[in-house]
């Protein structure tokens, strides 16, 4: 499908302050409210101090965005994916609210923007207007906890823009992880040579299962008879599942046709043999990738056949059945100047301290980590242990499941949906230093 990135220059305003009295949630707050006077690069923090030094000393406030982008198609949707915007995030296309997130400024989440709300005509001009508020407040940042070291705010990674199709659901992703049930197509070494496939489907009103039981076979259900995902056909009984019609591609080769139904808005196959099948493992840190087609589009995922368990001995972690030895560094997104918005040459210098210091980990300190650093770490065969925003979680915190764990939920949530094919991620982390010592948590 086509994607496009809105980086680049941005217009921008800044309302300082801890107690500037602005309500980053009010109702009847409106883009042509904001004033956006002066220009700001995206991706970047908005809480750099003068002198360019990240952090510590930055202003915390509310950060305005604005931009423009073309319409994909006339009668079209788009899905706006944010890699990440930080503390607490609202969302305007021209002019219309389309969604904020509360669930974390380090993850990356995306909204749809229905055709209604986009400029009538093909490749016409349409607005695009970010609130970001970098102030700490239990209820727009509820993630944000506190911690010892600096919460960066303003859209920090990168904005993209995704064509949704005017027919049928959106393939949004393939999941694609090491097989658990085709043991049989194991490797000598341990790893398996399978795996098993999800792929993510949506519509642009609800996100997944909003398919109002349309597929390529299957029947069409009658007008307003889709509820909740569960179509309703003639007579008022259930229509029969969807069946999507796609192609499996691995690493450029043939593709393959398939076919498959879809439950809560996920196609999913297990035990998936791949050709030619190479271990990933940190002495050589072999990726796959798979492509899939289906419906005009096509998405491709990179990932690594690795498997890790427990030495049943001794208790230590294996990796394609081999006892491994873990060594390694906390890492942070936090640096001079760029802050947490870093370019691609300090990542490809981080990774070359990691490699010299002999490095095989990363701990993602404390929040989900850019999609560009996860890319090197697969490419590395160093391990990362992947985790949620949320330092200094108190028991009453855990037990608030009314608000802050929904949110908590969403961020882990959103943070698998953009790291699963990592072939680094080994640990998927709950929170940082949260109160595990209280059962009551």
């Amino acid at each position: 499908r086509q994607v496009r990135l809105l980086d680049g220059a941005w217009r921008y305003g800044f309302i300082d302050g801890w107690d500037s009295g602005f309500d980053s949630m009010n109702a009847s707050f409106r883009p042509s409210d904001g004033a956006t006077p002066n220009m700001t690069s995206v991706p970047s923090c908005m809480d750099v101090v003068a002198g360019g030094a990240g952090g510590y000393l930055g202003p915390r406030g509310v950060g305005l965005f604005r931009t423009s982008f073309r319409s994909p198609a006339a009668g079209s949707a788009v899905r706006l994916q944010f890699q990440s915007c930080s503390f607490y995030c609202r969302v305007w296309v021209n002019g219309r609210e389309v969604g904020d997130h509360l669930a974390g400024g380090y993850v990356a989440f995306a909204l749809d923007v229905p055709a209604d709300a986009l400029s009538p005509d093909g490749g016409g001009e349409n607005e695009l207007f970010v609130l970001a508020d970098n102030r700490f407040n239990a209820t727009t940042a509820p993630m944000h906890t506190g911690g010892d070291f600096w919460h960066y705010g303003g859209i920090t990674r990168s904005v993209e823009l995704h064509a949704v199709p005017e027919a049928g659901p959106l393939l949004w992703r393939a999941h694609v992880v090491p097989s658990s049930s085709a043991v049989e197509a194991e490797q000598p070494d341990g790893a398996p040579a399978a795996v098993d496939i999800s792929l993510v489907l949506s519509g642009v009103e609800g996100g997944r299962e909003e398919l109002k039981g349309q597929g390529e076979l299957g029947g069409k259900a009658e007008s307003g008879g889709a509820v909740g995902g569960s179509p309703r056909c003639g007579g008022g009984a259930a229509c029969p599942a969807p069946v999507y019609y796609f192609s499996l591609a691995f690493d450029g080769g043939e593709a393959v046709a398939r076919n498959g139904t879809a439950s809560g808005g996920t196609v999913r196959l297990e035990g998936v043999p791949v050709p030619d099948a190479k271990p990933w493992s940190p002495d050589a840190p072999h990726l796959h990738t798979l492509t899939v087609s289906m419906g005009g589009q096509s998405v491709t995922e990179r990932f690594g056949l690795r498997r890790f368990g427990v030495d049943k001995a001794t208790a230590r972690l294996t990796l394609n059945g081999e006892v491994a030895k873990l060594v390694g560094w906390n890492h942070h997104t936090q640096w001079p100047v760029t802050a947490a918005s870093p370019t691609d040459e300090q990542l490809d210098a981080d990774i070359a301290l990691l490699r010299k210091g002999g490095a095989n980990l990363v701990r993602g300190a404390h929040y989900p980590h850019d999609p560009r650093w996860l890319d090197r770490l697969d490419e590395a065969g160093i391990l990362f242990w992947s985790e949620t925003l949320g330092p200094a979680v108190s028991v009453a915190n855990t037990k608030d499941w009314a608000f802050f764990m929904v949110h908590q939920k969403r961020q882990l949530s959103e943070m698998i949906d953009n790291a699963i094919n990592h072939a680094a991620v080994f640990a998927w982390g709950w929170f940082n230093e949260g109160p595990s010592d209280h059962p009551e948590a």
